[in-house]
């Protein structure tokens, strides 16, 4: 077993400091390697270490301009070490270049409620456009929706969030924390009740994109892309 191949087997049992030990030996020898960068990155944003993350992702981007997928890594990497407008600036970069993915569209939402609530629902009704079962999208927009008085709207979508489900509105929120703890850490688990809540916490209740299944099954369909790529 190569190193890479070390390195991706740590990460998908989550031991990303480990995985980041076997990236750095790999990458000593093959610094330009884009499959291990891209990896370690995301290995770096998993414990907290996002400048480095972001180092990794604008490393291959040097290579790789026009990557709608790594410009998105490296916005959440900006969001998680809170810059915002670089963020963004990666975010909107990614729907020019890919603007028929919903998932553009859904993680820039995401970022953008937090200064732009009217832009973020026009990002997720967008999102919900392309993909018409996207429940997290309907969640996400409800809630905004509901936290600015669009009570009427916000049921709508809650509704529509919950016949893609096929649950009830009683085990709504069990079902999405269960889709969560595939991929999440216990302690990130994210509270889906539909509560009225002030904006600061808002952004802490909303099912975040970027540990949907959606986001985790781009995750290894991009790598795999890159693996072909030199």
């Amino acid at each position: 077993m190569t190193g890479l191949e070390k390195g991706k087997s740590l990460f998908e049992k989550q031991e990303f400091e480990a995985a980041i030990k076997e990236f750095n030996s790999f990458l000593s020898d093959n610094n330009n390697n884009a499959d291990a960068l891209y990896t370690r990155a995301i290995c770096y944003r998993k414990i907290n270490q996002f400048d480095k993350s972001i180092q990794d992702l604008t490393s291959i981007l040097s290579r790789l301009p026009n990557e709608p997928s790594l410009l998105c890594d490296r916005g959440i990497s900006h969001f998680h070490n809170k810059d915002i407008p670089s963020a963004m600036k990666d975010m909107d970069l990614a729907v020019e270049i890919d603007p028929k993915n919903p998932y553009r569209y859904s993680s820039r939402a995401y970022i953008r409620s937090r200064s732009d609530i009217d832009g973020a629902m026009q990002d997720y009704e967008k999102a919900i456009e392309l993909d018409p079962k996207d429940e997290i999208s309907y969640n996400n927009l409800g809630m905004l929706q509901e936290n600015a008085g669009r009570m009427k709207a916000a049921k709508k979508n809650y509704s529509k969030g919950n016949n893609i489900l096929g649950y009830n509105p009683d085990d709504r929120k069990e079902h999405l924390e269960k889709k969560q703890e595939e991929i999440d850490k216990p302690e990130d688990r994210t509270d889906t009740k539909k509560e009225r809540v002030p904006q600061k916490s808002l952004v802490k209740v909303m099912l975040s994109v970027f540990r949907s299944k959606q986001g985790r099954a781009e995750y290894f369909n991009y790598l795999k892309s890159l693996f072909n790529k030199k």
